[in-house]
Formats: C-alpha cells, sequence, structure tokens
C-alpha cells in the first residue's frame, strides 16, 4: 500500500513538474519547414533534409512524408547553415549561408529534378481557406548578434535592445521600465536561456531580477539573440500580458573566439550640471565613476562533439549624494546636526552616519557557464550555469 501510495505521488509530482516547465519556457530555439516536389510540383515522400551548422558541425535531420513536407526543430540560433535535400533518382540540392533567427520557422520549398530548380522562401500570413500561419506564433522583433554589437548601449541592460519593438514605451516615469502595448512592465515575462526571470516579487522598477540594484541580470556580452514577441498563442510562450522577452546566450564553436572590455565614465567624461535658466551659472558635476570590466571566451573542448563558452563581469559604480542644508532646513546650523549625531554615538553607541556628503555604491558580478555536447545525430545536451550578484549601498 505505501509503495502504491509513493508512486502515485511520484506520478503526481512529475506531471506537475512538467506543466510548470513547459508552461513558460520561452523560445531558446529556431526551426525549418517546408516542401519538396518533383519538376512536376508532384510532392516526394522519403526526401532526404540535413542541415549542418557550421560552426559546430551539429546535424538536424528529417525526412519528408507522404505529402512532401518535412519539419525541422530545436535548431540552433544563427549560423551558417547549409541545408542538403536528396532523393534517389534526383540530383542533390544544396542551400549555403542559412541563418536562423530565435524563434523563427525558416522556410525552404525545393523542386527536385535533373535541373534543380529553388523555389523562394514564401511566408503566407492567411488565406481564404488558412487563417493561422504556423511559422509565425505572434508580431515579434528579433535582435541578433550583429544588431547587438552595432547598436549603442548606455546602461547594457536588456531594454536597450529590446525597445526597437514598435510597440515599446519607455516613457513611463519609472527608471528602467519599458511597456509593450500599453501595459504595466510587470506583465512582461522575461526568459533567458528558457529560464524565467522576472521580479515576481515586484521589487523591481524595470521587472527583471536585480533590478533594484540597478544591474541587469546577464552581461550583453554574452546573449546570442533576443526576441520579443506580443500577444502569441503559441502554448510554449504563456504567462504574459505584455510581451514574451526571450534572450539565449552564447555557445562555443570549432573555433576558439574572446575578448576582453574595459568600460569607464566619471565626471571628466561628462558635461556640467543642465538648466534652462540663463540665469544659474552651469559647474561640474560632482567625482563619480562607474567602471565596468569583463572577459569571455569559447571554442571547442573536443572538436564536433563538446564545446565551452565562459564570462566574467565585474561593475563597480561610485556615485557621489550631497546633502544641500539649505535646500532642507533653511538657515539651520550645521552645528545642530553634528551635535545630535555625537550625542546618539555616545549616549546608545550608535552610527547614525553621515548626512553632508555620502555615495551610492554598486558593486555587481556575473559569471556564465555554457556547456554545449552533440552526443550524436539524435541527442544533444546543453549545460547553462549563471550567477548574478549585486550590491547597491547608498
Amino acid at each position: 500500500m505505501n509503495r502504491l501510495l509513493l508512486r502515485t505521488l511520484f506520478l503526481i509530482l512529475s506531471v506537475s513538474l512538467s506543466g510548470s516547465l513547459l508552461w513558460g519556457q520561452g523560445n531558446t530555439t529556431s526551426g525549418m519547414n517546408g516542401m519538396v516536389v518533383d519538376s512536376n510540383g508532384e510532392p516526394i515522400p522519403g526526401a532526404t533534409v540535413i542541415a549542418v551548422h557550421k560552426p559546430t558541425n551539429a546535424q538536424f535531420g528529417n525526412v519528408t512524408d507522404i505529402t512532401g513536407n518535412y519539419r525541422l526543430s530545436n535548431m540552433n540560433v544563427g549560423g551558417p547553415y547549409t541545408i542538403t535535400i536528396s532523393f534517389v533518382g534526383f540530383e542533390t540540392f544544396t542551400q549555403p549561408n542559412v541563418y536562423l533567427d530565435l524563434g523563427q520557422t525558416y522556410r525552404l520549398d525545393t523542386q527536385l529534378s535533373d535541373e534543380v530548380t529553388t523555389l523562394e522562401a514564401v511566408e503566407v500570413i492567411a488565406t481564404s481557406g488558412d487563417v493561422f500561419d504556423g511559422n509565425r506564433s505572434a508580431p515579434a522583433t528579433v535582435v541578433n548578434d550583429y544588431t547587438i554589437h552595432q547598436l549603442p548601449t548606455v546602461s547594457r541592460d536588456l531594454n536597450d535592445f529590446t525597445r526597437l519593438t514598435p510597440l515599446a514605451n519607455t516613457n513611463v516615469g519609472i527608471d528602467g521600465a519599458i511597456s509593450f502595448g500599453g501595459l504595466n512592465n510587470r506583465y512582461n515575462s522575461v526568459f533567458i536561456d528558457g529560464a524565467a526571470t522576472n521580479d515576481y516579487f515586484g521589487l523591481a522598477s524595470n521587472g527583471t531580477n536585480g533590478g533594484q540594484t540597478g544591474i541587469s541580470p546577464i552581461s550583453v556580452d554574452g546573449i546570442e539573440q533576443f526576441q520579443v514577441v506580443l500577444a502569441p498563442y503559441d502554448v510554449t510562450q504563456g504567462g504574459l500580458a505584455g510581451a514574451g522577452i526571450s534572450a539565449v546566450s552564447r555557445t562555443g564553436s570549432n573555433e576558439f573566439e574572446g575578448s576582453a572590455w574595459y568600460l569607464v565614465s566619471n565626471e571628466g567624461l561628462a558635461g556640467k550640471t543642465p538648466t534652462d535658466d540663463p540665469n544659474v551659472e552651469r559647474t561640474k558635476l560632482a567625482d563619480f565613476s562607474n567602471k565596468t570590466y569583463g572577459v569571455r571566451i569559447g571554442g571547442p573542448i573536443v572538436k564536433d562533439k563538446l564545446f565551452f563558452f565562459a564570462l566574467a563581469e565585474i561593475q563597480r559604480d561610485e556615485t557621489p549624494q550631497p546633502f544641500a542644508l539649505s535646500e532642507y532646513l533653511g538657515d539651520a546650523d550645521a552645528a545642530v546636526l553634528n551635535s545630535v549625531g555625537d550625542l546618539v554615538r555616545n549616549q546608545y553607541g550608535y552610527e547614525p552616519g553621515a548626512w553632508e556628503q555620502t555615495s551610492n555604491k554598486l558593486d555587481g558580478e556575473k559569471f556564465m557557464l555554457n556547456l554545449d555536447w552533440n552526443i550524436n545525430r539524435k541527442h544533444k545536451l546543453a549545460v547553462r550555469y549563471r550567477f548574478t550578484k549585486a550590491t547597491q549601498v547608498g
């Protein structure tokens, strides 16, 4: 009886965990589909379709069904891919330099004959007999690796890039917040490598973990692609009312590649105090220091089989917070406040801190380690470790 009860509880727990994982995993991969026909336009069942991811030589394959259609799923984002389609009695078709966006289902229709002809990729949004297009579940904006490196970023935050979405609104009056479609930013769902990164406790104004300290949940140098979808009907992208923001991190390849960076900002690189009053003299900003430095490297452990990507980033920011006595207490004597502080220290043994000049300090560390193993043509294993810690004192 006890054994039967344990088995029942284990089954219920397994189903519950599976449901929770599938409910809001976001997008982490890409896919392909299409139709293969002969020179007469008749479908070719049993044709072999192979897609090879050139940086890692990972292969994704399938065969066409009785209607000549094929589908490839769970493919790595980016590329380039080389697509090969073959069938006995027909010339082999090869399509190089195919790049896939995050969440994209790339369509490639092919005609096999003595003279191989490729039909242009066509995306049908709707026809009289087809309401939905299976290759698109919602309006989406994809920001790839090239765009990430070309666009300027001040805060090195996800929202520096997600704001490229036409329905994004950054003028919501909250630092770091961004809304989509007029909804509060806390209705968004944020996923990094399929893991939820929302601020579920409502502590951060920007809606992501660690946002209350002013730090982003992941370094932008560790991101491969972003995708922002609005109102998707795909069941794998649930739990949102605003936008679904998915990001996938970098992976290693057969070539060693890395970089190091050092970013600094201080009062010498900033302008004077802004003002619209011509009678007010602009002055130099008080001393401050924002420093970010890091390193990343990726490559093969075993060529064509096992790859790694590692990243470390350190952030050290210090901003002064001066206290203008006259603006708060009028003609009050600073000596009075100092005497109160001395009284609290000497009589009660409590340190109230300074009031004339304090600093807002932010110390942040981000570490990432990705392992990707091409076990065989049917099985692949991906391991992701991400650590972010931030402390803000001010």
